[in-house]
């Protein structure tokens, strides 16, 4: 059975926050609610959403900026943004931060749910497609003889296996579990994983990673933007608790540390 969407639902109005609520609820969708944006960005820190309705103009701090901030702890997060007037200024503005729709407050409620369904499946339509392109990438990759090779150990020889407690990697077979667990990961989540397990306790910048996983240079602001997505699918196939992580750990405005506990051992009474 699949989980239901996570919207993070923004605006100073109760009102409007309450009927979003009830609304969205009663579609099935798994509704957190913020008065500001300032609350906002500690939901966002706190939990990953798939969609984000905020309202345009607000006190202290605005819809856009709640959006600028959204960016850069999940990039991949649909966006809507609820407005009492749209502005050719604004909707210029959204174009940057890749807002999805713009919707009047006194748009029919089926209309909300309408645009909220495409941005959902608009969000996951992207997220799919960046999926093919990297098993795309790897296959040519392979087809030319430039895949990325095994990591070898001092001697020479090929290391196949890497094991940080619970978490193995298999370089041969691009294969990961965590405590026998079978994780299902694409190319590029493998191998932005491999480099995190190969300096398991060291923080990685984002442009280190992306250096190391794709195997090109970029700024640590394109980095972040490339590699934030593949961090937020990998706790979803990592953590006990993605809102919560415990292994893969954010270095907040600079990159990425894992640290995975050694299995437990079992000791008889």
């Amino acid at each position: 059975m699949s989980h239901p969407a996570q919207i993070l639902v923004v605006d100073d109005e109760n009102n409007i926050r309450l009927t979003l609520n009830a609304l969205l609820s009663r579609a099935g969708y798994a509704v957190t609610m913020a008065a500001s944006g300032e609350e906002a960005v500690e939901r966002l820190k706190q939990q990953s959403f798939d969609l984000m309705l905020v309202d345009l103009k607000m006190p202290g701090m605005d819809g856009m900026q709640v959006v600028a901030e959204l960016r850069n702890h999940q990039a991949d997060t649909a966006v809507i943004v609820l407005t009492g007037h749209g502005t050719l200024e604004t909707a210029v503005e959204g174009l940057h931060h890749g807002i999805f729709d713009y919707l009047l407050k006194t748009t029919d409620p089926a209309q909300v749910l309408e645009r909220v369904k495409a941005g959902l499946e608009d969000r996951n339509q992207r997220l799919r497609q960046r999926e093919l392109l990297d098993v795309v990438g790897e296959a040519v990759k392979e087809l030319r003889g430039t895949s990325t090779p095994a990591t070898s150990s001092p001697s020479g020889t090929p290391e196949r296996l890497i094991t940080v407690g619970a978490l193995q990697l298999d370089t041969w077979h691009q294969v990961a579990t965590l405590a026998e667990r079978s994780l299902s990961l694409t190319p590029t989540e493998f191998r932005v994983l491999l480099c995190l397990a190969e300096h398991a306790g060291q923080m990685l910048s984002y442009a280190q990673l992306v250096r190391c996983a794709q195997g090109y240079d970029t700024s640590e602001l394109e980095a972040g933007e490339l590699i934030k997505p593949h961090i937020h699918h990998l706790r979803q196939k990592l953590e006990p608790d993605p809102g919560s992580p415990r292994y893969l750990l954010n270095v907040r405005g600079k990159g990425y540390i894992l640290q995975i506990e050694e299995p437990q051992a079992h000791t008889r009474g």
